[in-house]
């Protein structure tokens, strides 16, 4: 069936507690540099970068840059620009991959390949602890021609056992998104015996993600996080989601070890 992977959202931030968020307000912790590497892996259930099944434990790997806090990237975040960069408030663009999945286990439908978007975002720091804010994206690869909103609350503390960051996000896609991925046109249900389903417009999900950060070495950390996420609307009825173990529901988790490369 057609593998669901929303661009995750939850996998990665990991090191937005570590060093200042590429892309939120939080407070640095400790003194920043000029440039920074991070690299390492480890292993998540509930999401393949390749499209492959998302149900067992995937190995997966991981390298970010930030320059001045101004030019990042990651696997996930793609590669972005933050045009606004202060104490409160940081704004910019990204190019950001879309990941599609496969239909092995349905054969006739389908899929939406490995995409990019381009996206803006403005995040907002609210007192010491709490970022708000969100995302616009459009599809520039022609893949689901589609648009989407996401708008997060996170918050977080630093204790004695670590850095803590705990996020309740929404999603939103306009039609053409929401079909392209949640979708049963008439000819993949001839192919598939399924009944033909239109989505339209509106939300995809919510969801809360935790977040566990835990220094193990001056330049390495251990970084663990939990994600479930519902589907809402015409998405949770979507057939595609009904014939997944878990329905409208889906869950992520993952621990990975990172290291930290850096000069001022």
């Amino acid at each position: 069936m057609r593998t669901i992977l929303p661009t995750f959202f939850a996998l990665m931030p990991l090191l937005w507690g570590q060093a200042q968020a590429q892309s939120q307000p939080f407070k640095p912790l400790g003194p920043q540099q000029t440039w920074t590497i991070d690299a390492g892996g480890g292993a998540v259930y509930g999401f393949s970068p390749s499209g492959g099944a998302t149900d067992k434990v995937n190995a997966i790997p991981w390298v970010s840059f930030n320059y001045k806090n101004r030019v990042y990237g990651d696997p996930l975040s793609g590669v972005g620009y933050n045009l606004i960069s202060r104490d409160r408030l940081i704004a910019g663009v990204q190019v950001r991959p879309h990941f599609g999945g496969k239909s092995d286990e349905l054969p006739g439908l389908t899929v939406p390949g490995l995409g990019a978007d381009l996206a803006a975002y403005a995040f907002y720091r609210i007192g010491e602890k709490t970022s708000v804010g969100g995302r616009v994206t459009q599809d520039v690869t022609n893949v689901s021609q589609g648009a989407g909103l996401f708008l997060s609350a996170s918050r977080q503390d630093v204790t004695r056992v670590g850095l803590f960051q705990t996020t309740l996000y929404s999603r939103f896609g306009d039609k053409k998104s929401n079909q392209a991925y949640y979708g049963v046109d008439p000819s993949e249900a001839v192919s598939t015996g399924l009944s033909p389903y239109e989505v339209g417009a509106g939300p995809q999900s919510v969801g809360m993600a935790v977040l566990w950060i835990v220094p193990v070495h001056e330049k390495f950390v251990l970084a663990s996080f939990l994600n479930a996420d519902r589907a809402l609307g015409d998405v949770a009825e979507s057939p595609l989601l009904q014939l997944t173990k878990n329905k409208e529901m889906s869950y992520r988790a993952g621990i990975l070890i990172i290291r930290r490369f850096g000069g001022t």
